[in-house]
């Protein structure tokens, strides 16, 4: 049962965002988007692979690494990508997801880190 888990899991990280990636990317394209935001959703997208892709290495130094970069340079990507979109003009829905999902996945994050230290 867990290597199945581990399958799903691998085929989610490996296939199933990129192809949501590029569903999103087409969406934007048939709807005209102004200017679209390609790169923040692509960020969202590998971070969210990453965690996917950790969950199925657990427990592996592999996945230390992934959770070492889903921690330190995905906050950042999403941070300074969300940001941008904020000062934009464009405010499609799209540009909303975006932006707020990258400034939500850094206060999830940061909470998740505060309670950490708290009940360490």
């Amino acid at each position: 049962m867990e290597s199945i888990i581990r399958l799903v899991l691998l085929v989610v990280a490996v296939l199933g965002l990129p192809i949501a990636y590029l569903r999103v990317c087409s969406s934007m394209r048939e709807r005209a988007i102004p200017r679209p935001p390609r790169v923040p959703f692509f960020f969202l997208f590998g971070t969210l692979g990453g965690w996917v892709l950790a969950f199925m290495l657990s427990p592996s130094g592999l996945a230390a690494m992934c959770i070492v970069l889903i921690v330190s340079a995905a906050p950042l990507a999403v941070l300074i990508s969300s940001a941008y979109l904020a000062i934009r003009q464009e405010r499609t829905p799209f540009h909303r997801v975006a932006m707020w999902s990258g400034f939500a996945y850094c206060g999830i994050l940061a909470a998740g880190v505060i309670t950490a230290m708290l009940f360490h």
